[in-house]
């Protein structure tokens, strides 16, 4: 079994050369053909799914949520249990994708540490930088009791490539602001 994880300008490429069994793609709401956040449709017959939710670490409308997380999981796992090739990606390869394997990984080895689980995708992605809150859903799927959490937050290399790419994020929308991910949901009613 091999997961790949790559960007949405490498899957084309990665699909001829691997010939994966499945792909699972990620990109962001509402986005049309050419913009920055829309994955290639793969024409070969190859299984993909899209999901679509901004890669925010913090709650946005349209951000990760424990529905399209549940499905990409369930939607690969199949595959790598049988010892089948996939790819999964999303924009840069480092977030979202990076999160979603972790899930998979977590769920097709649970007898495995959140450590162990963590060299495995660092393994897979040097430098993966998993979406937190991607994270904090996996854990709860998986049973993890905020363990599998703790452990990538605690984690050096994970954190130190989360901070790169929150900069990377965080110019990008500096730069495009008219594609910003919308407004930061309350997470409760103001108090009177």
């Amino acid at each position: 079994m091999t997961i790949t994880i790559c960007r949405a300008d490498e899957l084309v490429d990665k699909v001829k050369a691997l010939h994966p069994a499945a792909v699972l793609s990620i990109e962001h709401p509402g986005v049309k053909p050419g913009e920055h956040g829309y994955t290639p449709r793969l024409k070969d017959g190859t299984p993909q799914m899209i999901l679509h939710f901004w890669d925010s670490e913090v709650p946005v409308e349209n951000g990760p949520d424990r529905e399209q997380v549940k499905r990409g999981i369930e939607f690969i796992l199949p595959y790598v249990a049988r010892g089948e090739n996939v790819i999964i990606h999303c924009q840069a390869g480092i977030s979202r994708s990076t999160g979603i394997a972790l899930g998979v990984l977590a769920a097709l080895h649970p007898e495995e540490t959140p450590e162990e689980l963590i060299n495995t995708l660092l393994a897979i992605r040097p430098q993966a930088a998993p979406n937190i809150i991607v994270v904090g859903i996996v854990d709860e799927l998986t049973g993890r009791h905020g363990k599998l959490l703790k452990a990538v937050l605690d984690n050096p290399q994970i954190s130190a490539e989360r901070a790169k790419a929150q900069q990377s994020r965080a110019e990008w929308y500096k730069n495009n602001p008219e594609k910003c991910p919308p407004r930061v949901k309350k997470l409760a009613p103001p108090k009177p």
